[in-house]
């Protein structure tokens, strides 16, 4: 009995370990968001001072300053004289640029007259390859773009600075890029035609999501390992993993970066993403940005720019590596074959706690509830999520709606990821108890029915509550299995693993290495072995260590892509139900200690939610949205004033209210717009209409049409249909994907068309081609009755206050 009596004992701490180590891995997660303390313009030239870089970013986001307009001229000369006076050779790089995006119906052609700022900071060697620091100048309309990508911009100017008196052995090009927001034009600009293309050998990019948070090394380069483990060896507190990339290659959107990594030069992207709220807003302003982000972006990037440009070689390498950082600050990068390592010694674990497991007397079917385990905590944990974020309204991602959930989205993630542990506890209770299972699916069907209660019927909702209730009559009670649940949830982390090991290693951080703490903490904490002291300890450390891991990557995910896609939480969180197995195991018998600390996290994750749904924030600093343009027709005689956002706000309700006539709706084609708000407006005298100038080419056998926009036109949206295909359709001279679909409306969007406007060609007896044009006017027609004045808690969103010219043609040629 004396000899047993310790390990009950220690059987009896188990919980509150386990529960310990929760606490310390959430704790770890959460404060490692924290940003530097911003460095004072006072400290050596040779260091990174956001306080520094925030005297330049003051002037660069003064104002909106989109492609084309007289304040991206202004933020234009205004970085050349700064790039000069710090002795840089700086020139601008005057170019169009043209790029296809899109798919079906939205499919089109994006381009631009580009004005790229480049500047050299020489190297002794100057044949030796360059290394490329780049970021965007242009901001969107009607938001002054302090983080997108100003912040960029600041920490570039700050490390120019910097890098004065270091000994360089190669170049630094700086490439602050035009139109980045109008497809990454600028970028493709340089790379397709500016001599020093050629020369880079090294791209690192900077950009913004947000207005907070810790750089995020988020995108690599072909050839990665050299240079991340250059980067690793320098950066303080360094933020980033390989799922990141895999995930943004996939996703439509991109940053510069994309350009020069298809084009297979190495690099890295870093970027800010939190405080979306922010994000093409006019709330992006420098008030509103964090310094502290602002010094973690400089830290990261000036000791590696030194680095590679006072080397005499680049690290360059053929292979990719897998990397992340890890809880206490660091990155690792391992090579991409690290994997197998990983999964040998989880089969070895695997075969040790198939050798402790007794198949006898129901040992099978607890093999099968292990393997349920991992489909029960990942639909379980998605549908909690779902079903709290629909309540919440979070139905719509866009950031567009919903501005009050995402102003309090700090505080949406902690509540979201406490119902998260909440659910996973529960279930852990649910092992311990067969007489639980029929009260959970009851639960289960019931939240997903709850689904339903905001935004509609949830179809995925309902389905998600039938699968965990199914589920969870499988898995209740399976705890008294033993070994044999391990086995069969161990099994299935290993298979995970190996599909993801052969398919997409790149994932091995959140999806593949937490199997080491798994298969550690199984084979240290055995079912029927009486407890030992030292093994519970170990394993108490490897399962907060891993635990801090997957939490941080829960806080990552659900910071980049939780607004529209909370489920996404189920991911980390189902390795906190893996790893709880073994520890609930331990503890049979504590059922009710589990169930109690599950109701109590459910409790508080109750009471976050429902402050992040009732807390009013400060309409200031978090103001509505109003976009209301001018659209001029003096074709057919048509004015109106139009709300393109989908609901009226009572401002954008008043500036329509200054119109002539009822609210109506309105269709504008050209603007693809189907069924927007607007009222009549009285008639605005046009200085110039859309021009059209039709001719035929007899030499090459092209019909052309020259589009002339109005003065002033900043933005330029051109349709075109035909009945046919037009074969080998050109703009400026050069083939685009116009036209190659009969009847279906090809787009075409053109940034800073010019005084010369656009040409298009296409051979001769293709067919009449219907033309359609809008032609947008930064500011409100003088002549027109007024916008109200907005109060402090309105501003404007994206096109909001600009003059729309239409026009219209056939060309019959």
């Amino acid at each position: 009995m004396s000899a047993r009596r310790p390990a009950r004992d220690i059987a009896r701490y188990t919980l509150p370990v386990l529960f310990l180590g929760i606490f310390i891995a959430a704790w770890s997660a959460w404060s490692a968001q924290k940003t530097p303390p911003p460095q004072p313009a006072s400290i050596a030239a040779a260091e990174f001072s956001a306080a520094r870089a925030m005297q330049h970013l003051r002037w660069i986001a003064a104002e909106p300053h989109p492609t084309g307009s007289a304040a991206a001229a202004r933020v234009r000369d205004g970085l050349v004289t700064h790039l000069q006076q710090a002795g840089l050779q700086a020139s601008v790089q005057r170019a169009h640029a043209a790029a296809e995006y899109g798919k079906g119906d939205g499919r089109g052609v994006r381009a631009a007259n580009v004005e790229n700022v480049v500047a050299v900071l020489p190297g002794r060697d100057r044949s030796l390859p360059a290394v490329l620091l780049m970021a965007h100048y242009d901001s969107v309309a009607q938001s002054p773009g302090a983080a997108d990508d100003g912040l960029g911009v600041a920490v570039m100017l700050e490390i120019a600075r910097a890098l004065q008196k270091d000994a360089r052995q190669r170049d630094v090009v700086f490439l602050f890029t035009d139109a980045e927001e109008a497809g990454l034009l600028g970028a493709r600009a340089f790379f397709a035609s500016h001599p020093l293309a050629a020369r880079i050998g090294t791209a690192i990019n900077l950009e913004a999501r947000g207005s907070s948070g810790r750089a995020v090394l988020f995108e690599t380069g072909p050839g990665n390992a050299a240079l991340l483990k250059t980067f690793a060896s320098l950066a303080p507190q360094p933020l980033g993993n390989s799922l990141t990339g895999f995930v943004y290659r996939y996703m439509p959107n991109g940053t510069d970066f994309t350009v020069p990594a298809k084009l297979g030069i190495p690099g890295v992207n870093f970027a800010i993403i939190g405080s979306q709220f922010d994000y093409h807003a006019a709330t992006a302003s420098v008030a509103n940005l964090d310094p502290g982000s602002v010094q973690h972006m400089g830290a990261q990037v000036l000791p590696l720019v030194r680095q590679l440009a006072t080397s005499a070689t680049l690290p360059t390498s053929r292979r990719d590596a897998i990397y992340s950082d890890l809880p206490g600050g660091w990155m690792i990068g391992v090579p991409m074959w690290s994997g197998w390592c990983v999964l040998a010694f989880g089969l070895l674990v695997l075969v040790l706690v198939a050798r402790r497991t007794t198949f006898k007397q129901g040992g099978w079917r607890g093999v099968v509830g292990g393997v349920a385990w991992w489909p029960l905590a990942l639909l379980s944990v998605a549908l909690a999520v779902r079903v709290s974020y629909r309540l919440l309204g979070g139905g719509d991602a866009s950031l567009v709606n919903n501005r009050d959930l995402l102003a309090a989205f700090s505080t949406l993630a902690a509540g979201e990821g406490l119902l998260a542990i909440g659910v996973v506890l529960a279930l852990g209770a649910l092992t311990l108890c067969k007489a639980g299972r029929k009260p959970f699916a009851v639960l289960a069907l019931l939240v997903g029915a709850c689904a339903s209660l905001r935004g509609g019927v949830d179809v995925i909702g309902l389905v998600l509550g039938v699968l965990v209730a199914l589920l969870a009559w499988t898995s209740a009670g399976s705890a008294v299995r033993g070994e044999s649940v391990r086995l069969g949830a161990l099994g299935l982390a290993w298979l995970i693993g190996a599909i993801v090991q052969v398919l997409a290693p790149e994932l091995a951080p959140l999806l593949l290495w937490p199997l080491l703490a798994l298969a550690a903490v199984a084979w240290l904490l055995p079912a029927q072995v009486p407890l030992q002291i030292a093994r519970v300890i170990v394993a108490a450390v490897i399962t907060a260590f891993a635990l801090a891991h997957v939490f941080h990557f829960a806080l990552q995910l659900f910071e980049a892509i939780g607004f529209g896609t909370p489920e996404v939480l189920a991911l980390p969180f189902a390795w906190l139900a893996a790893l709880l197995l073994p520890w609930v195991r331990l503890a049979h018998g504590s059922g009710r200690l589990l169930a109690g600390a599950a109701i109590a996290t459910l409790l508080v994750a109750a009471g976050v939610l429902t402050a992040a749904s009732f807390t009013r924030s400060d309409p200031e600093r978090y103001p509505e949205l109003s976009q209301v343009i001018f659209v001029a027709d003096p074709e057919n005689k048509q004015y109106h004033r139009v709300s393109v956002l989908p609901g009226v706000s009572d401002w954008s309700r008043n500036a329509l209210g200054a119109g002539q006539g009822e609210t109506v709706h309105v269709s504008v084609p050209a603007l693809d717009l189907t069924d927007a708000m607007g009222t009549p407006a009285e008639a605005i005298a046009m200085a110039e209409p859309v021009r059209f100038e039709t001719s035929h080419d007899a030499e090459t056998g092209h019909a052309v049409l020259r589009i002339l926009a109005p003065v002033g036109t900043r933005d330029l949206r051109v349709r075109l249909k035909s009945s046919v295909v037009v074969p080998k359709v050109q703009l400026q001279g050069e083939d685009a994907p116009l036209l190659d679909e009969a009847e279906r409306w090809s787009r075409l969007r053109w940034q800073a068309p010019g005084p010369q406007g656009i040409e298009l060609r296409w051979p001769v007896n293709s067919g009449p081609v219907e033309v359609q044009v809008a032609a947008g006017i930064d500011g409100w027609p003088g002549d027109a009755a007024p916008l109200p004045a907005r109060p402090a808690h309105v501003v404007p969103w994206g096109t909001s206050d600009m003059t729309w010219v239409l026009g219209t043609t056939r060309v019959v040629e």
